[in-house]
């Protein structure tokens, strides 16, 4: 398809290039200037200057402009070169019950490179390699852990643990097949990362231990697991063809047990600028719910707002920058014949990429 886009291409030049040694020999009834084209048939001049509007819109992009001023959204990844994504977690959460309150902090990264093996129909062969992971942690008290997988050997005992663990999976690799609106087709290889894993650790931590962590990391590393954190990411097109200022909506329908509720993503393609196209993200999710176990009711209250933006790079598609805060706020109240007790908390988590 590329060199058949290259040969046009050519052409297409071949024919421009000609065009200012045509000449006008005459006109048709409504008064457009007709000229004689290499195989001798006369057509009108406006006939080679589409030529040259196909040839500029025909070039390989992941925003391709339409001739009604909309823009078509996909992946545009290129055989043989790599992209990257890192993704970033930061979280602080608030509790209080009983008069008292705590707060604890989280970071988290993760980092992969994905490289374009091939590309056949629209459909990409990634390489997915495990690049970095860290984490840091404080607790209520002021306790804090963290561990960088490219920084030494952490002194603490259970830090150095989850240190070795991720230190084994970095270098590991898995395919994926994804199409070019980002959509999974499918995931390979994550079993023998598991068990590649395992295999490093195995002088290192007891037989039950490396049950566990290999239950562990069958959880974390499955095809659904993978699929999911690709396209909640990275699966972010609309369905149809958008001009700039023009928005599309998600909305899910909430139901896990007792919770109820709706949750609703607004994103809005708002504007190009130096070969990047920025969409903003707005959203709401509203749930609640109760339950009653051994007489005691709780009363389940969440509200969040999300707000942020994508930044995607016009040739390929590809991520070049996001950030999105989510705000969470949730109470909960318990009630057991006349006594109550309501525990409330916030949380604010920011996500960004590359």
């Amino acid at each position: 398809m590329k060199k058949s886009l290259m040969i046009l291409s050519l052409f297409i030049a071949i024919v421009s290039c000609k065009k200012d040694e045509q000449k006008v020999v005459g006109t048709n009834e409504n008064g457009e200037q007709l000229v004689v084209n290499e195989a001798g048939d006369t057509i009108m001049l406006e006939e080679t200057d589409s030529l040259n509007i196909t040839s500029e819109n025909s070039g390989e992009t992941a925003l391709v402009k339409n001739e009604d001023d909309t823009y078509s959204f996909r992946y545009n990844l290129k055989k043989g070169e790599t992209y990257p994504f890192l993704l970033k977690t930061s979280q602080s959460q608030t509790m209080s019950a009983a008069g008292q309150s705590m707060t604890m902090k989280s970071e988290r990264t993760v980092k992969f490179d994905y490289f374009v093996e091939d590309v056949t129909n629209n459909v990409f062969k990634l390489k997915a390699t495990f690049k970095e992971f860290s984490e840091s942690f404080t607790g209520p008290s002021g306790e804090k852990m963290a561990y960088h997988t490219s920084s030494a050997k952490p002194s603490d005992e259970t830090t150095a643990k989850s240190w070795q663990i991720y230190k084994a999976i970095i270098g590991e690799s898995f395919q994926m097949e994804v199409d070019n609106k980002g959509k999974v087709h499918s995931v390979k290889g994550l079993s023998a990362i598991v068990n590649n894993a395992n295999g490093k650790l195995k002088n290192d931590f007891t037989p039950d231990e490396q049950k566990m962590i290999k239950e562990l990391l069958t959880a974390a590393l499955n095809d659904k697991a993978i699929k999911s954190q690709f396209e909640e990411t990275l699966n972010i097109f609309p369905d149809k063809n958008l001009k700039v200022g023009e928005e599309w909506s998600d909305t899910q329908n909430i139901s896990e047990g007792p919770v109820k509720g709706t949750n609703k993503v607004t994103r809005t393609f708002k504007e190009l600028n130096n070969n990047v196209a920025k969409i903003t993200v707005n959203g709401n999710q509203n749930v609640s719910g109760n339950e009653t176990q051994q007489g005691i009711t709780a009363n389940m209250k969440s509200n969040a707002t999300l707000e942020g933006f994508i930044e995607l790079d016009m040739n390929s598609g590809w991520i070049k920058k996001v950030n999105i805060t989510k705000k969470e706020n949730l109470s909960t109240t318990y009630q057991q014949g006349n006594q109550k007790e309501t525990e409330s908390g916030s949380s604010t988590t920011i996500t960004t990429v590359n």
